[in-house]
This record gives structure tokens, C-alpha cells and sequence, in this order.
């Protein structure tokens, strides 16, 4: 019931009776919005984190990324005791999609063929080594990732994919 001396009736406005169901559902979407933006869903958190690991071969990487953003792969194996190097390869698909913009450490030799082959120095110790690789995507879309070490024994090898923003 509409009061006379109401501020709405002073000044011709309809009688507020709540809100509707479309505005409801409209709000709940933004707040889960919100909330997975702030959880990592579109870039840097923690549902962008990831790891795969094959007993062997982890890489830790981010799920989710955007495009020109700086990101990171940080690569962990084990290096056998007396051995001298090491070699990571990196699929040519994924490789043509990214800059790298720093190794960590230097590697020995590399190249960029049909494959990326990085050769890796070793100290002989036998203890686990971790690479670094800063990189850049450089278009938007579903990255697929091929990782190999070339490790004593049989080779150990990854594979996940990146989601990449523009």
C-alpha cells in the first residue's frame, strides 16, 4: 500500500517491492565472478597453480595465464651420479606459441628444430636439479605441453596444457 506522504509518492516514483529474480541471479553471478577471479580462474592464484609429476620429472606451472604475461616453468629431476649433463626437451608446437625470456641456468647448448633441446651442465653429484624457464605467451589458446629429460634409464616425460587469455 502506497503512502501518500511517501518520498516515492512525492516525487511519482513506483512503489519499491524488492528485488526480482533476474536481479538476484545477476548478483550471484557477479560475486562468483568475483570470487574466481580472485581464487586464480583468470591468471595469477591458487587455482592457476598447478604441478604434474611423473615420479621422476615435476614441473610446476600456471594453468591459467594471459597473453605478454610473464610466467614461469619450474623443472625438478634427478641427475645421475658421474653424469655430466643433462637434456630437456620442450615440444616445437609449444615453443612457436612462447618467448623465453630467461633460462635459469644457462644451458650448455640449445636448439630449436622440430623439438627444443636444452643440455643442461651437471655437477655429478646425483642430487636433483631444478631449471627455470621465464617465458611469455605470445598468442591465446590451449597450450599443449610436451616435456622430456633425458634421464638414466628410460626418459621421463610430462605432458599438461595451459589455458592462455588474450
Amino acid at each position: 500500500m502506497r503512502q501518500k506522504h511517501s518520498a516515492e509518492a512525492q516525487l511519482g516514483l513506483p512503489e519499491y517491492r524488492g528485488h526480482s529474480l533476474v536481479e538476484k541471479v545477476a548478483f550471484a553471478l557477479l560475486v562468483l565472478f568475483v570470487l574466481s577471479a580472485l581464487a586464480g580462474l583468470f591468471g595469477d592464484g591458487p587455482l592457476s597453480q598447478a604441478v604434474v609429476d611423473d615420479g621422476k620429472l615435476r614441473v610446476e606451472y600456471q594453468r591459467f595465464c594471459r597473453r605478454h604475461a610473464p610466467q614461469s616453468l619450474d623443472i625438478t629431476f634427478p641427475t645421475q651420479p658421474g653424469a655430466d649433463s643433462v637434456e630437456l626437451t620442450l615440444n616445437g608446437d609449444y615453443l612457436r606459441r612462447v618467448q623465453i625470456t630467461e633460462i635459469f641456468p644457462q644451458p650448455l647448448e640449445s636448439s630449436h628444430q622440430q623439438t627444443g633441446k636444452l643440455r643442461f651442465t651437471t655437477d655429478g653429484s646425483g642430487q636433483a636439479m631444478t631449471v627455470r624457464l621465464h617465458l611469455e605467451a605470445q598468442h591465446a589458446g590451449v597450450f599443449e605441453v610436451h616435456l622430456t629429460a633425458a634421464l638414466p634409464g628410460k626418459p621421463a616425460e610430462v605432458h599438461f596444457k595451459q589455458i592462455v587469455y588474450p
